[in-house]
């Protein structure tokens, strides 16, 4: 049984930044796309988008699915 696909996101960043990221996940031995997963975490985990998350009940999303 295959995996459902997981929800992908378009960015548009400059090639400097694109450069850094692809050099850093490699010595890293990571992946942008990790980098860009943690860095999200990050964000949202900051107080400004906790407090919208809790005010809009977002933190229960999934069981309105």
């Amino acid at each position: 049984m295959s995996k459902p696909a997981k929800p992908q996101i378009r960015v548009y960043i400059t090639e400097e930044k694109d450069r850094l990221l692809k050099a850093i996940a490699g010595i890293k031995d990571s992946s942008v796309n990790a980098i860009a997963n943690e860095a999200i975490d990050h964000w949202l985990a900051e107080a400004e988008q906790r407090d919208i998350i809790k005010k809009f009940n977002l933190d229960q999303l999934e069981e309105m699915d």
